[in-house]
């Protein structure tokens, strides 16, 4: 069981449901989003045929779409994404609910010389990624993060904290109250001061 699933996630129609809403007027994103949510389940629920199922679905996504959302990440709910192209995340992505992914994202590991991985970025809730950037290494992006567009980010990020450059760094952090009518940040808030 996975660490989404013992958070007491709801069940597969309502993750795709609340996805659907979230991404409401992206139907591009809304379709990736369903494709990962089955292939999601499959991979966790229905044994050697949803190995196969997962099997189709990454080559599917990697070679005709140019997304790469393994059904092994364990993504929390109403994830949103604008522009599903060339994201690229790591299977061992473990990422909260609400979070924001734009064109060009990479959460991945660091891999050295001798082949050996220093580990994978896990990511909180509510966390915003912007275009291009990229977030790899054993670190964490704490909730209510948000990373600039072009970032690389080696370090971890504190709660509502805001990184940016190449490498990134952090240049503030944001109040601790979340706007009470919404629970992802709104579009566009990435480089404002």
């Amino acid at each position: 069981m996975s660490k989404v699933e013992r958070r007491g996630a709801p069940g597969f129609f309502r993750w795709v449901f609340q996805d659907w809403a979230t991404n409401k007027g992206y139907r591009d994103s809304q379709l990736v989003l369903v494709g990962f949510r089955l292939a999601q389940w499959a991979h966790q629920h229905w044994g050697a045929i949803g190995y196969v199922h997962a099997g189709i679905y990454r080559l599917w996504m990697s070679l005709f779409v140019g997304v790469e959302l393994p059904p092994e990440c364990q993504i929390g709910p109403r994830l949103r994404i604008f522009h599903p192209h060339g994201i690229v995340l790591n299977p061992a992505v473990v990422m909260g609910s609400d979070c924001v992914l734009r064109q060009n994202v990479t959460i991945g590991n660091i891999v050295r010389r001798d082949g050996t991985e220093k580990g994978v970025a896990s990511v909180g809730t509510g966390v915003e990624f912007g275009a291009g950037c990229v977030v790899v290494g054993p670190i964490h992006v704490g909730d209510y993060a948000r990373i600039a567009a072009l970032s690389l980010v080696f370090e971890s990020v504190p709660e509502r904290g805001v990184m940016r450059g190449n490498p990134a760094r952090l240049v503030r952090i944001d109040d601790p109250e979340p706007p009470h009518d919404a629970a992802v940040p709104p579009a566009g808030a990435i480089g404002t001061e």
